[in-house]
Protein backbone atom coordinates (compact mmCIF):
# COMPACT_ATOMS: atom_id res chain seq x y z
CA UNK A 1 0.00 0.00 0.00
CA UNK A 2 1.13 3.54 -0.92
CA UNK A 3 2.13 5.55 1.78
CA UNK A 4 1.09 9.57 1.56
CA UNK A 5 4.05 11.41 1.50
CA UNK A 6 3.92 15.33 1.79
CA UNK A 7 6.50 17.90 0.80
CA UNK A 8 6.34 21.27 3.08
CA UNK A 9 8.06 24.28 1.08
CA UNK A 10 7.96 27.70 4.27
CA UNK A 11 9.82 30.42 3.18
CA UNK A 12 10.81 32.90 6.12
CA UNK A 13 11.20 35.63 3.25
CA UNK A 14 13.73 38.75 2.37
CA UNK A 15 14.61 41.23 4.74
CA UNK A 16 15.14 44.53 4.26
CA UNK A 17 18.64 44.40 4.39
CA UNK A 18 21.50 42.51 3.59
CA UNK A 19 20.68 39.05 5.22
CA UNK A 20 19.84 35.70 3.62
CA UNK A 21 16.85 33.65 4.72
CA UNK A 22 16.57 29.49 4.33
CA UNK A 23 13.69 27.82 3.52
CA UNK A 24 12.92 23.85 4.30
CA UNK A 25 11.50 20.93 2.03
CA UNK A 26 10.62 17.93 3.58
CA UNK A 27 9.67 14.87 2.02
CA UNK A 28 7.60 11.94 4.20
CA UNK A 29 7.01 14.33 7.14
CA UNK A 30 5.30 17.39 8.67
CA UNK A 31 6.98 20.22 9.68
CA UNK A 32 5.46 23.50 11.39
CA UNK A 33 8.07 26.53 10.82
CA UNK A 34 7.59 29.87 12.66
CA UNK A 35 7.41 32.22 10.75
CA UNK A 36 9.48 35.38 11.45
CA UNK A 37 7.45 38.41 11.38
CA UNK A 38 10.78 40.50 11.21
CA UNK A 39 11.03 39.21 7.45
CA UNK A 40 8.77 40.68 4.59
CA UNK A 41 5.94 38.73 2.78
CA UNK A 42 7.52 39.72 -0.25
CA UNK A 43 8.73 36.05 -2.17
CA UNK A 44 6.02 33.92 -2.70
CA UNK A 45 5.21 30.65 -4.49
CA UNK A 46 3.14 31.42 -7.13
CA UNK A 47 2.06 27.99 -8.90
CA UNK A 48 3.00 24.50 -8.59
CA UNK A 49 3.19 21.72 -11.38
CA UNK A 50 3.15 17.79 -10.25
CA UNK A 51 2.28 14.49 -11.52
CA UNK A 52 0.80 13.93 -7.91
CA UNK A 53 -1.45 16.62 -6.02
CA UNK A 54 -0.02 20.16 -5.28
CA UNK A 55 -1.39 23.01 -3.62
CA UNK A 56 -0.02 26.68 -2.36
CA UNK A 57 -1.16 27.88 0.83
CA UNK A 58 -2.95 31.18 0.98
CA UNK A 59 0.12 33.47 2.41
CA UNK A 60 2.40 31.77 -0.56
CA UNK A 61 5.00 30.29 1.73
CA UNK A 62 4.39 26.95 1.84
CA UNK A 63 3.68 24.15 -0.46
CA UNK A 64 2.53 20.64 0.28
CA UNK A 65 2.90 17.92 -2.16
CA UNK A 66 1.91 14.47 -2.29
CA UNK A 67 4.75 12.47 -3.48
CA UNK A 68 4.91 9.91 -6.36
CA UNK A 69 6.42 6.97 -5.11
CA UNK A 70 9.17 5.63 -6.61
CA UNK A 71 9.74 1.82 -6.71
CA UNK A 72 12.08 1.25 -10.10
CA UNK A 73 15.75 1.60 -11.08
CA UNK A 74 15.95 5.68 -12.33
CA UNK A 75 12.45 6.38 -11.88
CA UNK A 76 12.00 9.96 -10.58
CA UNK A 77 9.67 12.05 -8.79
CA UNK A 78 9.81 15.99 -9.29
CA UNK A 79 7.79 19.38 -8.08
CA UNK A 80 8.03 22.04 -10.28
CA UNK A 81 7.55 25.18 -8.94
CA UNK A 82 7.26 29.16 -9.72
CA UNK A 83 8.42 31.42 -6.95
CA UNK A 84 8.21 35.53 -7.19
CA UNK A 85 9.99 38.09 -5.66
CA UNK A 86 7.80 40.95 -5.22
CA UNK A 87 9.71 43.26 -3.53
CA UNK A 88 9.87 46.55 -5.19
CA UNK A 89 13.01 47.64 -3.79
CA UNK A 90 15.23 44.65 -3.42
CA UNK A 91 16.63 42.22 -6.10
CA UNK A 92 17.60 38.83 -4.79
CA UNK A 93 20.47 36.45 -5.75
CA UNK A 94 19.42 32.80 -4.86
CA UNK A 95 20.86 29.74 -4.38
CA UNK A 96 19.12 25.96 -3.66
CA UNK A 97 20.96 23.09 -1.93
CA UNK A 98 19.09 19.86 -1.18
CA UNK A 99 20.68 16.51 0.97
CA UNK A 100 19.55 14.06 3.46
CA UNK A 101 18.53 14.48 6.95
CA UNK A 102 20.79 13.22 9.10
CA UNK A 103 18.11 10.19 9.92
CA UNK A 104 17.89 8.94 6.11
CA UNK A 105 21.61 9.67 5.66
CA UNK A 106 21.12 5.51 4.66
CA UNK A 107 19.32 6.01 1.45
CA UNK A 108 23.07 8.24 0.14
CA UNK A 109 23.59 5.06 -2.54
CA UNK A 110 19.93 4.89 -3.37
CA UNK A 111 18.60 8.13 -4.61
CA UNK A 112 19.80 11.13 -6.07
CA UNK A 113 18.46 14.53 -5.49
CA UNK A 114 18.87 17.81 -7.69
CA UNK A 115 17.57 20.99 -8.11
CA UNK A 116 17.72 23.20 -11.22
CA UNK A 117 18.60 26.09 -11.23
CA UNK A 118 20.72 25.62 -8.42
CA UNK A 119 21.60 29.70 -8.32
CA UNK A 120 20.11 32.24 -10.11
CA UNK A 121 18.87 35.51 -9.49
CA UNK A 122 15.38 36.71 -8.94
CA UNK A 123 14.74 40.40 -9.67
CA UNK A 124 12.17 42.74 -8.47
CA UNK A 125 8.68 41.69 -9.51
CA UNK A 126 10.50 38.68 -11.18
CA UNK A 127 9.27 35.14 -11.15
CA UNK A 128 11.24 32.32 -11.63
CA UNK A 129 10.63 28.14 -12.61
CA UNK A 130 12.37 25.84 -10.42
CA UNK A 131 12.62 21.93 -10.28
CA UNK A 132 12.94 19.52 -7.34
CA UNK A 133 14.06 15.56 -8.69
CA UNK A 134 14.57 12.51 -6.69
CA UNK A 135 15.48 10.03 -8.80
CA UNK A 136 15.91 6.14 -7.58
CA UNK A 137 19.59 4.84 -8.69
CA UNK A 138 19.70 1.54 -7.43
CA UNK A 139 17.06 -1.66 -6.74
CA UNK A 140 15.19 -1.82 -3.81
CA UNK A 141 14.12 -4.97 -2.73
CA UNK A 142 11.79 -3.31 0.44
CA UNK A 143 9.86 -0.35 0.85
CA UNK A 144 12.10 2.47 2.29
CA UNK A 145 11.16 5.72 3.91
CA UNK A 146 13.70 9.02 4.20
CA UNK A 147 13.30 12.98 4.51
CA UNK A 148 15.37 15.34 2.87
CA UNK A 149 16.01 18.79 2.98
CA UNK A 150 16.56 21.62 0.42
CA UNK A 151 17.75 24.96 1.66
CA UNK A 152 16.73 27.89 -0.29
CA UNK A 153 19.28 31.08 0.76
CA UNK A 154 18.09 34.62 -0.78
CA UNK A 155 20.58 37.33 -0.75
CA UNK A 156 18.65 40.74 -1.02
CA UNK A 157 20.81 43.28 -3.27
CA UNK A 158 19.43 46.83 -3.24
CA UNK A 159 18.09 48.34 -6.53
CA UNK A 160 16.14 51.52 -7.08
CA UNK A 161 12.68 52.00 -5.86
CA UNK A 162 10.12 52.73 -8.79
CA UNK A 163 9.02 55.68 -9.11
CA UNK A 164 11.56 58.13 -7.07
CA UNK A 165 13.54 60.72 -9.17
CA UNK A 166 16.88 59.57 -8.60
CA UNK A 167 20.29 60.73 -10.20
CA UNK A 168 19.60 58.07 -13.00
CA UNK A 169 16.35 59.82 -14.27
CA UNK A 170 17.41 61.80 -17.03
CA UNK A 171 14.85 65.17 -17.06
CA UNK A 172 15.96 65.48 -20.45
CA UNK A 173 15.63 62.12 -22.18
CA UNK A 174 19.18 61.83 -23.21
CA UNK A 175 18.23 63.46 -26.56
CA UNK A 176 15.08 62.33 -26.96
CA UNK A 177 13.32 65.29 -26.65
CA UNK A 178 9.72 66.09 -28.19
CA UNK A 179 10.14 67.68 -31.70
CA UNK A 180 7.98 70.15 -32.72
CA UNK A 181 7.05 71.04 -36.45
CA UNK A 182 4.64 71.46 -38.54
CA UNK A 183 1.37 72.14 -37.66
CA UNK A 184 2.68 70.54 -34.36
CA UNK A 185 1.91 72.93 -31.00
CA UNK A 186 2.98 72.71 -27.47
CA UNK A 187 0.30 72.44 -24.98
CA UNK A 188 0.63 71.66 -21.37
CA UNK A 189 -2.74 70.39 -20.03
CA UNK A 190 -4.16 71.81 -16.79
CA UNK A 191 -5.90 69.13 -14.71
CA UNK A 192 -9.64 70.36 -15.31
CA UNK A 193 -8.67 69.88 -19.41
CA UNK A 194 -7.88 73.65 -20.13
CA UNK A 195 -5.02 73.57 -23.14
CA UNK A 196 -2.04 76.21 -22.62
CA UNK A 197 0.11 77.41 -25.70
CA UNK A 198 3.30 76.20 -23.88
CA UNK A 199 7.00 78.03 -24.34
CA UNK A 200 8.52 74.96 -23.93
CA UNK A 201 10.35 75.47 -20.70
CA UNK A 202 11.19 73.22 -17.76
CA UNK A 203 7.22 72.99 -17.07
CA UNK A 204 6.25 71.62 -20.33
CA UNK A 205 6.97 67.72 -19.24
CA UNK A 206 9.19 65.65 -17.09
CA UNK A 207 8.97 61.83 -17.22
CA UNK A 208 10.47 61.24 -14.35
CA UNK A 209 7.32 62.56 -12.76
CA UNK A 210 5.42 61.17 -15.04
CA UNK A 211 4.08 64.18 -17.08
CA UNK A 212 4.57 63.06 -21.11
CA UNK A 213 4.67 66.11 -23.31
CA UNK A 214 1.51 66.93 -25.65
CA UNK A 215 0.64 68.52 -28.34
CA UNK A 216 -1.98 69.69 -30.71
CA UNK A 217 -2.83 70.35 -34.25
CA UNK A 218 -5.76 73.23 -34.69
CA UNK A 219 -8.66 73.03 -36.87
CA UNK A 220 -8.20 74.14 -40.38
CA UNK A 221 -9.72 78.15 -39.66
CA UNK A 222 -9.55 78.77 -35.78
CA UNK A 223 -11.09 81.17 -34.29
CA UNK A 224 -8.05 83.19 -33.53
CA UNK A 225 -4.41 83.04 -33.78
CA UNK A 226 -2.73 81.58 -30.58
CA UNK A 227 0.52 82.87 -29.00
CA UNK A 228 2.58 81.40 -26.29
CA UNK A 229 0.96 81.49 -22.68
CA UNK A 230 -2.81 81.57 -24.71
CA UNK A 231 -5.74 78.86 -23.39
CA UNK A 232 -6.50 77.10 -26.94
CA UNK A 233 -10.66 77.11 -26.98
CA UNK A 234 -11.63 72.98 -27.36
CA UNK A 235 -13.62 73.96 -30.40
CA UNK A 236 -10.58 75.11 -32.29
CA UNK A 237 -8.40 71.96 -31.60
CA UNK A 238 -8.41 68.80 -34.01
CA UNK A 239 -6.41 66.72 -32.46
CA UNK A 240 -4.18 65.72 -29.29
CA UNK A 241 -0.87 63.78 -29.58
CA UNK A 242 1.48 62.56 -26.49
CA UNK A 243 5.27 62.41 -27.56
CA UNK A 244 6.91 58.80 -26.28
CA UNK A 245 10.70 59.27 -26.76
CA UNK A 246 12.81 56.95 -28.25
CA UNK A 247 13.77 54.03 -24.97
CA UNK A 248 15.54 50.52 -24.72
CA UNK A 249 14.33 48.49 -22.29
CA UNK A 250 15.95 45.32 -20.75
CA UNK A 251 14.21 42.18 -21.73
CA UNK A 252 11.96 39.99 -19.28
CA UNK A 253 10.61 37.54 -20.97
CA UNK A 254 12.28 36.81 -24.39
CA UNK A 255 12.08 32.97 -24.75
CA UNK A 256 7.90 32.24 -24.64
CA UNK A 257 7.43 29.11 -26.14
CA UNK A 258 4.37 28.34 -28.29
CA UNK A 259 1.24 27.13 -26.62
CA UNK A 260 -0.35 27.44 -23.16
CA UNK A 261 -0.16 26.82 -19.51
CA UNK A 262 -1.97 27.54 -16.38
CA UNK A 263 -3.45 30.30 -14.53
CA UNK A 264 -0.97 31.43 -11.97
CA UNK A 265 -2.45 32.31 -8.75
CA UNK A 266 -1.24 36.01 -9.05
CA UNK A 267 -0.35 38.38 -12.07
CA UNK A 268 3.35 38.42 -12.34
CA UNK A 269 3.66 42.44 -13.93
CA UNK A 270 6.66 43.68 -13.36
CA UNK A 271 7.82 47.21 -13.73
CA UNK A 272 9.98 47.49 -17.40
CA UNK A 273 13.39 48.97 -17.13
CA UNK A 274 13.51 51.41 -19.47
CA UNK A 275 16.51 53.71 -20.44
CA UNK A 276 15.85 56.83 -23.09
CA UNK A 277 18.14 57.16 -25.82
CA UNK A 278 18.98 59.11 -28.70
CA UNK A 279 18.68 57.22 -32.42
CA UNK A 280 22.58 58.44 -32.19
CA UNK A 281 23.20 55.97 -29.27
CA UNK A 282 24.69 52.65 -31.05
CA UNK A 283 21.63 50.38 -31.13
CA UNK A 284 21.55 48.01 -28.41
CA UNK A 285 20.61 43.98 -30.22
CA UNK A 286 19.68 42.09 -26.81
CA UNK A 287 18.04 38.80 -27.42
CA UNK A 288 18.16 37.54 -24.03
CA UNK A 289 16.43 38.11 -20.58
CA UNK A 290 18.66 40.55 -18.95
CA UNK A 291 20.39 42.02 -22.29
CA UNK A 292 19.11 45.60 -23.53
CA UNK A 293 17.08 46.20 -26.81
CA UNK A 294 17.03 49.36 -28.50
CA UNK A 295 12.81 49.29 -29.17
CA UNK A 296 12.00 48.64 -32.61
CA UNK A 297 9.14 51.06 -32.83
CA UNK A 298 12.15 53.66 -33.00
CA UNK A 299 14.36 52.23 -34.69
CA UNK A 300 12.28 50.76 -37.91
CA UNK A 301 11.97 54.66 -38.65
CA UNK A 302 15.60 55.88 -36.50
CA UNK A 303 13.87 58.57 -34.93
CA UNK A 304 13.86 60.18 -31.87
CA UNK A 305 10.46 59.54 -30.64
CA UNK A 306 6.87 59.32 -32.09
CA UNK A 307 3.80 61.46 -30.96
CA UNK A 308 0.55 59.09 -30.34
CA UNK A 309 -2.92 59.96 -30.64
CA UNK A 310 -3.41 60.71 -26.88
CA UNK A 311 -7.29 59.14 -28.02
CA UNK A 312 -8.70 56.45 -30.71
CA UNK A 313 -10.06 58.04 -33.85
CA UNK A 314 -13.15 60.14 -33.74
CA UNK A 315 -15.57 60.71 -36.75
CA UNK A 316 -15.47 64.89 -37.47
CA UNK A 317 -19.16 65.21 -37.21
CA UNK A 318 -20.40 62.39 -35.46
CA UNK A 319 -23.40 63.10 -33.01
CA UNK A 320 -23.72 59.65 -32.05
CA UNK A 321 -22.00 56.20 -31.85
CA UNK A 322 -24.11 55.31 -34.94
CA UNK A 323 -23.13 57.98 -37.29
CA UNK A 324 -19.46 56.97 -36.10
CA UNK A 325 -19.91 53.92 -37.72
CA UNK A 326 -18.57 54.71 -40.97
CA UNK A 327 -16.40 53.03 -44.30
CA UNK A 328 -14.62 55.73 -45.42
CA UNK A 329 -10.84 56.34 -46.03
CA UNK A 330 -11.04 60.19 -45.71
CA UNK A 331 -8.19 61.56 -43.73
CA UNK A 332 -10.33 65.18 -43.45
CA UNK A 333 -12.94 63.18 -41.16
CA UNK A 334 -9.88 62.45 -38.29
CA UNK A 335 -10.06 64.02 -35.17
CA UNK A 336 -8.26 62.56 -31.74
CA UNK A 337 -10.20 64.30 -29.13
CA UNK A 338 -11.78 63.68 -26.00
CA UNK A 339 -15.73 62.86 -25.41
CA UNK A 340 -16.12 62.18 -28.90
CA UNK A 341 -17.54 59.39 -30.78
CA UNK A 342 -14.75 56.81 -31.61
CA UNK A 343 -14.81 55.81 -35.40
CA UNK A 344 -15.72 52.56 -35.92
CA UNK A 345 -17.25 49.73 -38.46
CA UNK A 346 -13.97 50.34 -40.98
CA UNK A 347 -11.58 48.29 -42.75
CA UNK A 348 -7.94 48.46 -41.77
CA UNK A 349 -7.26 49.53 -45.48
CA UNK A 350 -9.65 52.50 -45.55
CA UNK A 351 -8.44 53.36 -41.41
CA UNK A 352 -4.68 52.51 -43.01
CA UNK A 353 -4.97 55.36 -46.13
CA UNK A 354 -6.95 58.32 -43.97
CA UNK A 355 -4.41 57.94 -41.16
CA UNK A 356 -1.81 57.54 -43.85
CA UNK A 357 -3.04 60.89 -45.72
CA UNK A 358 -3.54 62.82 -42.23
CA UNK A 359 -0.57 64.85 -42.78
CA UNK A 360 2.13 63.78 -44.41
CA UNK A 361 4.85 66.28 -43.91
CA UNK A 362 4.58 64.51 -40.73
CA UNK A 363 4.10 61.44 -41.23
CA UNK A 364 1.18 60.52 -40.19
CA UNK A 365 0.32 56.93 -39.98
CA UNK A 366 -1.98 54.22 -38.10
CA UNK A 367 -0.20 52.91 -35.05
CA UNK A 368 1.73 49.67 -35.68
CA UNK A 369 1.99 46.70 -33.71
CA UNK A 370 5.57 47.68 -32.09
CA UNK A 371 5.04 51.12 -31.41
CA UNK A 372 1.45 49.89 -29.19
CA UNK A 373 4.35 47.80 -27.63
CA UNK A 374 6.26 51.02 -27.18
CA UNK A 375 3.53 52.65 -25.49
CA UNK A 376 2.31 49.63 -23.58
CA UNK A 377 5.86 49.05 -21.89
CA UNK A 378 6.46 52.68 -21.45
CA UNK A 379 3.11 53.08 -19.22
CA UNK A 380 4.73 50.06 -17.08
CA UNK A 381 7.60 51.61 -16.37
CA UNK A 382 9.06 53.87 -13.65
CA UNK A 383 8.16 56.92 -16.10
CA UNK A 384 4.25 55.68 -16.20
CA UNK A 385 1.59 54.11 -14.33
CA UNK A 386 3.22 51.39 -13.88
CA UNK A 387 0.25 48.88 -13.66
CA UNK A 388 -2.80 48.26 -15.64
CA UNK A 389 -4.61 51.26 -17.18
CA UNK A 390 -8.21 51.41 -15.65
CA UNK A 391 -11.00 50.57 -18.84
CA UNK A 392 -12.77 52.89 -20.36
CA UNK A 393 -16.37 51.09 -20.38
CA UNK A 394 -18.37 53.47 -22.03
CA UNK A 395 -20.96 52.19 -23.90
CA UNK A 396 -21.32 54.35 -26.11
CA UNK A 397 -17.75 54.62 -27.68
CA UNK A 398 -17.05 57.81 -26.09
CA UNK A 399 -13.45 58.60 -26.16
CA UNK A 400 -11.13 59.21 -23.14
CA UNK A 401 -13.47 57.67 -20.22
CA UNK A 402 -12.73 55.75 -16.63
CA UNK A 403 -15.23 53.09 -15.33
CA UNK A 404 -15.71 54.00 -11.83
CA UNK A 405 -14.61 51.28 -9.88
CA UNK A 406 -11.98 48.81 -11.38
CA UNK A 407 -14.24 46.07 -11.66
CA UNK A 408 -17.65 48.16 -13.25
CA UNK A 409 -19.38 46.68 -16.26
CA UNK A 410 -19.82 48.17 -19.28
CA UNK A 411 -22.31 51.65 -18.97
CA UNK A 412 -24.04 54.96 -20.21
CA UNK A 413 -23.12 56.75 -17.37
CA UNK A 414 -21.18 54.07 -14.68
CA UNK A 415 -17.57 56.50 -15.50
CA UNK A 416 -15.60 59.92 -15.60
CA UNK A 417 -14.36 61.76 -18.53
CA UNK A 418 -10.22 62.36 -18.71
CA UNK A 419 -9.79 65.53 -16.70
CA UNK A 420 -11.23 63.91 -13.43
CA UNK A 421 -9.92 61.98 -10.41
CA UNK A 422 -11.38 58.98 -11.88
CA UNK A 423 -10.27 59.87 -15.64
CA UNK A 424 -6.49 59.96 -14.70
CA UNK A 425 -6.62 56.11 -14.49
CA UNK A 426 -7.86 55.54 -17.76
CA UNK A 427 -4.24 57.31 -18.75
CA UNK A 428 -0.96 55.50 -19.42
CA UNK A 429 0.54 58.12 -16.66
CA UNK A 430 -1.78 58.11 -14.27
CA UNK A 431 -2.71 61.74 -14.78
CA UNK A 432 -4.23 63.69 -17.84
CA UNK A 433 -0.44 63.93 -19.65
CA UNK A 434 -0.83 60.10 -20.44
CA UNK A 435 -2.61 58.39 -23.68
CA UNK A 436 -5.74 57.43 -22.87
CA UNK A 437 -8.39 54.77 -24.60
CA UNK A 438 -5.67 51.96 -24.53
CA UNK A 439 -8.04 49.47 -22.44
CA UNK A 440 -11.49 49.64 -23.57
CA UNK A 441 -13.86 52.07 -25.59
CA UNK A 442 -12.72 50.58 -28.84
CA UNK A 443 -10.76 47.66 -29.51
CA UNK A 444 -8.13 49.03 -32.18
CA UNK A 445 -7.07 47.63 -35.10
CA UNK A 446 -2.53 47.87 -35.51
CA UNK A 447 -0.78 47.83 -38.55
CA UNK A 448 0.33 44.45 -37.67
CA UNK A 449 -0.47 41.32 -40.19
CA UNK A 450 0.45 37.60 -41.16
CA UNK A 451 3.01 37.45 -43.88
CA UNK A 452 0.83 36.63 -47.50
CA UNK A 453 -2.52 37.65 -45.94
CA UNK A 454 -3.96 40.63 -45.91
CA UNK A 455 -7.25 39.12 -45.27
CA UNK A 456 -10.25 41.59 -45.68
CA UNK A 457 -8.42 44.67 -45.29
CA UNK A 458 -8.86 46.40 -48.40
CA UNK A 459 -5.53 46.72 -49.13
CA UNK A 460 -3.41 44.27 -51.31
CA UNK A 461 -0.54 42.35 -50.96
CA UNK A 462 1.38 44.52 -53.85
CA UNK A 463 0.88 47.64 -52.25
CA UNK A 464 1.78 46.74 -48.28
CA UNK A 465 4.91 45.34 -49.71
CA UNK A 466 5.99 48.08 -52.15
CA UNK A 467 4.48 51.41 -50.75
CA UNK A 468 3.52 50.65 -47.00
CA UNK A 469 6.10 48.20 -46.12
CA UNK A 470 7.84 50.13 -43.22
CA UNK A 471 4.79 51.33 -41.91
CA UNK A 472 3.20 47.57 -40.92
CA UNK A 473 4.40 44.36 -38.61
CA UNK A 474 5.14 41.51 -40.39
CA UNK A 475 4.25 38.41 -38.71
CA UNK A 476 5.50 34.79 -39.58
CA UNK A 477 3.22 33.12 -42.20
CA UNK A 478 2.69 29.88 -40.38
CA UNK A 479 1.25 32.08 -37.64
CA UNK A 480 -1.55 30.74 -35.34
CA UNK A 481 -3.92 31.09 -32.00
CA UNK A 482 -0.87 30.62 -29.83
CA UNK A 483 2.33 30.39 -31.77
CA UNK A 484 3.27 32.83 -29.44
CA UNK A 485 6.58 32.93 -30.22
CA UNK A 486 6.41 34.66 -33.48
CA UNK A 487 6.00 38.17 -31.50
CA UNK A 488 8.40 40.53 -32.17
CA UNK A 489 10.14 41.71 -29.27
CA UNK A 490 8.81 45.09 -27.80
CA UNK A 491 5.26 44.17 -29.68
CA UNK A 492 3.75 43.75 -26.23
CA UNK A 493 1.99 39.94 -27.29
CA UNK A 494 4.20 36.94 -26.64
CA UNK A 495 6.27 38.63 -24.15
CA UNK A 496 3.57 38.85 -21.42
CA UNK A 497 3.76 35.38 -21.20
CA UNK A 498 3.28 32.63 -19.77
CA UNK A 499 -0.95 32.61 -20.85
CA UNK A 500 -3.59 30.03 -20.29
CA UNK A 501 -6.96 29.41 -21.24
CA UNK A 502 -10.29 30.01 -19.59
CA UNK A 503 -12.52 29.77 -22.80
CA UNK A 504 -10.09 32.31 -24.61
CA UNK A 505 -6.78 32.42 -24.27
CA UNK A 506 -5.49 35.57 -21.58
CA UNK A 507 -2.10 36.38 -20.14
CA UNK A 508 -0.73 35.97 -16.51
CA UNK A 509 -0.12 39.64 -16.06
CA UNK A 510 -3.83 41.20 -16.13
CA UNK A 511 -5.85 38.32 -17.71
CA UNK A 512 -5.92 40.56 -21.08
CA UNK A 513 -7.08 38.51 -24.05
CA UNK A 514 -4.36 37.31 -25.98
CA UNK A 515 -5.34 35.85 -29.10
CA UNK A 516 -2.32 35.44 -31.88
CA UNK A 517 -3.28 36.22 -35.28
CA UNK A 518 -3.51 33.21 -37.66
CA UNK A 519 -4.40 32.90 -41.62
CA UNK A 520 -8.00 33.65 -41.48
CA UNK A 521 -7.75 36.58 -39.19
CA UNK A 522 -4.10 38.73 -40.17
CA UNK A 523 -4.77 41.73 -38.66
CA UNK A 524 -3.74 42.35 -34.88
CA UNK A 525 -6.40 44.31 -32.78
CA UNK A 526 -5.81 45.71 -29.28
CA UNK A 527 -6.40 46.83 -25.92
CA UNK A 528 -9.94 44.82 -25.62
CA UNK A 529 -13.18 47.03 -26.02
CA UNK A 530 -15.81 48.47 -23.36
CA UNK A 531 -18.04 45.50 -22.54
CA UNK A 532 -14.57 42.49 -21.87
CA UNK A 533 -13.92 43.62 -18.29
CA UNK A 534 -11.23 42.25 -17.07
CA UNK A 535 -10.16 40.95 -20.80
CA UNK A 536 -9.39 44.49 -21.87
CA UNK A 537 -5.90 46.47 -21.17
CA UNK A 538 -2.99 47.86 -23.03
CA UNK A 539 -1.12 44.18 -22.76
CA UNK A 540 -4.56 42.61 -24.60
CA UNK A 541 -3.98 41.69 -28.18
CA UNK A 542 -6.88 39.68 -30.60
CA UNK A 543 -7.17 39.55 -34.34
CA UNK A 544 -9.09 40.38 -36.79
CA UNK A 545 -10.08 39.74 -40.88
CA UNK A 546 -9.43 43.20 -41.59
CA UNK A 547 -12.43 43.78 -41.94
CA UNK A 548 -15.24 46.43 -40.88
CA UNK A 549 -16.24 45.69 -36.81
CA UNK A 550 -18.68 47.83 -35.19
CA UNK A 551 -16.56 47.70 -31.96
CA UNK A 552 -13.28 48.68 -33.73
CA UNK A 553 -11.41 51.60 -34.01
CA UNK A 554 -7.80 52.60 -34.51
CA UNK A 555 -4.98 54.96 -33.79
CA UNK A 556 -3.14 57.88 -35.14
CA UNK A 557 0.63 58.21 -34.69
CA UNK A 558 3.12 61.08 -36.11
CA UNK A 559 6.82 61.22 -36.86
CA UNK A 560 7.91 64.85 -36.79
Amino acid sequence: MRKKSLIILSILLLVIGFASVATNLIINNTLNIGYNNTFLDDVVFIKTKTEGNASISEDGKTITYDAKKISAMNEETALTFWVKNKNTQYDADVTINCGLNEASSTLNDLVNISVNPSSFTLASNEFKTGEVKVKLKSVVTEEKYGTFTCELVATPTEREIPGVITDTCIKDLNGAEPLISGELIPVELSNNGSVTYSDQGESWYNYCEQKWANAVILVDSPSKTYNVGDIIQESDIESYFVWIPRYRYKLFHANQADGTTSKLSESIAQEIEIEFESKDTPVSNGSKDGEWLTHPAFTNFDGNGMWVGKFEIGYKGATSELSARVSSSDPTKIQVKPSVYSWRSNAVGNFFKAMYNYNRELDSHMMKNTEWGAVAYLSHSRYGINTEVRINNNSNFLTGYAANTKDAGSSATANQPYNTETGYLASTTGNITGVYDMSGGSWEYVAGYIDGKAGSSGLTLEEIRETYTKYIDVYASDSSTTTYSRRILGDATGEMGPFYSSGNYRNNWYDDYSDFVYSSYPWFGRGGYYSVGSRAGQFSFIRGTGGAYSDGSARLVLLG
